[in-house]
C-alpha cells in the first residue's frame, strides 16, 4: 500500500478526533436561517425578478451548511494551515516541512463569527422581502466574506471533512428540501 493512501486512511480513522458535540449555539443559528429559507419558498412574489425563489433559498442552504460544518469541526476551520510553496523570500514567517513552506499563522474560515450581521428575524419580521433581497445581494457581491469563505472551503479544508457530510447526507441541513411552495 502506498504512503499516500496509507496517511489517507489514517486521516479517516482519526476523524472523530475533530468533531464538536456543541451544537447549543448552531440550533439558534439553524432556526434563524432556516426561517429565512421558509419565507423565501413560501412567499407569493418573486424576490428577485431574475432569480428563482428556490436559488435563493439554495444559497441560504449552503450558507447554513457551511456554519454546521464549521460548528462540527472547529478545530479544523479555524486552524488552517496555508503554504505549500517551493520557495520564499522571508523564511522566518515560514515553517519548513517535508520539503515545503508552510506559513506560521494559522488562517480562519468561519461564518458563525459573521451570521448575525445576515440573518435576522426581528428584521425579516419588519421587511419580509425587501430582507431577503438586501441578504441574497450581500451574499453574491464579490467582497462579500461569506461568498468568499463558502469558495475558499474547498480549496482549504481537508476533503474529507466535506466529501464525508455529501455522501451520506448526513447534516441536520441536508434534511431541508428546497421546493417552491408558492402559488402560482
Amino acid at each position: 500500500m502506498s504512503k499516500e493512501i496509507r496517511q489517507m486512511i489514517d486521516k479517516v480513522k482519526n476523524f472523530n478526533q475533530f468533531i464538536n458535540e456543541n451544537y447549543g449555539d448552531f440550533n439558534s443559528i439553524f432556526k434563524t436561517i432556516k426561517t429565512y429559507i421558509d419565507f423565501t419558498l413560501n412567499s407569493d412574489v418573486q424576490i428577485n425578478e431574475y432569480v428563482p425563489n428556490t436559488h435563493i433559498a439554495e444559497r441560504f442552504k449552503e450558507v447554513l451548511q457551511a456554519c454546521e460544518k464549521e460548528n462540527m469541526y472547529p478545530e479544523i476551520y479555524h486552524n488552517i494551515t496555508v503554504g505549500g510553496y517551493n520557495s520564499v523570500g522571508d523564511k522566518s514567517k515560514f515553517d519548513y516541512i517535508d520539503g515545503f513552506y508552510y506559513n506560521k499563522e494559522k488562517m480562519k474560515i468561519s461564518f458563525i463569527d459573521y451570521i448575525n450581521d445576515y440573518f435576522n428575524l426581528e428584521r425579516l419580521k419588519n421587511n419580509g422581502v425587501e430582507e431577503i433581497h438586501n441578504t441574497y445581494q450581500k451574499l453574491r457581491d464579490k467582497k462579500d466574506i461569506i461568498r468568499n469563505n463558502l469558495m475558499l472551503i474547498d480549496t482549504r479544508i481537508p476533503h474529507e471533512y466535506n466529501m464525508k457530510h455529501k455522501q451520506n447526507n448526513d447534516l441536520k441541513s441536508d434534511k431541508i428540501r428546497i421546493v417552491n411552495k408558492r402559488k402560482k
